[in-house]
């Protein structure tokens, strides 16, 4: 895994729960899950400007 993949998704994905499943799918073994939500939640506030 790569931070390019990490990009992409973000890229990719226009909702936070996207982003949030993906990141899952990446790293299944993450045992605290608000850091991706939180990190989703940043990145889709970007993406619309607010």
């Amino acid at each position: 895994m790569n931070s390019a993949t990490t990009t992409q998704t973000f890229a990719e994905e226009t909702i936070t729960a996207g982003i949030v499943a993906r990141m899952v799918d990446l790293y299944p073994g993450w045992e605290n899950r608000r850091i991706p939500w939180h990190s989703a939640m940043a990145a889709i506030a970007r993406k619309t400007g607010q």
